[in-house]
């Protein structure tokens, strides 16, 4: 049989340390965390000044810790979160960026603001369905701005949904038919859609335009080497390569055009441009290596 005693400890003990954990819990003797400390007005206009001067520096991370701080104290002020937005674009944390975009997108008055940069953090991070859902959102606001229609095709055409990027783009001339990047966007869906005079008037129609368009002249090359008029194709390579050499489709084309004119050693050049910014390209080094055994 139990003592009393016994019995006591055995109803006790549990108890103790019931209460002993209350009372870690609720100390009476514990003051509560004091509140951050407020900015008053004229203290907020001096950090919001700090704040814009150091990032025109360069200084992100001073002027990111001064954003973060006014948007603490003002956490519905629209302004402070588009710059601690464009701060993390600067430093490349894009995970960050979206976050505060979102937050512009939600609490700002003309949300359309954010856009395209909301769509371009998620791209960044290599989230393209939620680049495209974002880019959605920013056209559903405001359906006839022709920078969202633009920002969501080309979005909708690097991910392959090339059909629906046609009709948007289509769209988008509608609205603004002098918009240089929906008509390029257009002509390379025909090209991939093998509809070459299409393509090649939306691309000679931009150059009139833009006669040093690098994007326009890629496009031109291209249709002429489809259509077989390769030297009316290397014009327009060629000038390409001279404005933007690093620009490695131009290479990738007039190597091709090369092999075709059994030219193997300027292919090699040209695959030799390549592998230089890109050496872990397997095209270039495969294509590169059956033309150096036929030399």
């Amino acid at each position: 049989m139990q003592s009393k005693r016994t019995t006591l400890l055995a109803i006790g003990l549990p108890l103790l340390v019931t209460l002993i954990y209350l009372g870690f819990l609720f100390k009476p003797w514990a003051h509560p965390p004091a509140p951050p400390k407020r900015l008053t007005p004229e203290e907020s206009a001096t950090l919001w000044e700090d704040c814009k001067s150091l990032f025109r520096a360069g200084k992100y991370q001073d002027a990111l810790a001064d954003a973060l701080k006014l948007h603490e104290t003002y956490p519905g002020n629209h302004i402070y979160i588009e710059m601690a937005a464009d701060i993390y674009d600067r430093l490349g944390r894009y995970s960050d960026e979206a976050e505060y975009w979102e937050q512009y997108f939600d609490r700002a008055p003309n949300p359309v603001t954010a856009c395209p940069q909301i769509g371009q953090a998620y791209w960044k991070q290599g989230k393209e369905r939620e680049a495209i859902s974002a880019f959605e959102r920013c056209l559903a606001r405001d359906p006839e701005n022709s920078d969202s229609i633009f920002f969501l095709a080309h979005a909708l055409e690097l991910s392959g949904e090339t059909s629906r990027a046609g009709e948007l783009y289509q769209r988008g001339m509608k609205i603004a038919p002098d918009y240089t990047d929906l008509q390029l966007g257009l002509a390379r869906i025909y090209l991939r859609q093998d509809k070459l005079p299409q393509a090649r008037g939306l691309a000679l129609r931009a150059l009139r335009k833009s006669p040093e368009n690098v994007d326009a002249l890629l496009v031109a090359g291209l249709v002429y080497s489809r259509e077989g008029d390769l030297p009316k194709a290397k014009q327009y390579l060629e000038q390409g390569v001279k404005l933007s050499d690093g620009y490695l489709d131009f290479h990738f084309a007039l190597a091709r055009i090369a092999e075709e004119e059994k030219n193997f050693a300027e292919a090699i050049v040209h695959y030799d441009r390549i592998l230089k910014d890109q050496p872990d390209n397997q095209t270039a080094r495969s294509r590169r290596e059956t033309l150096a055994g036929r030399q």
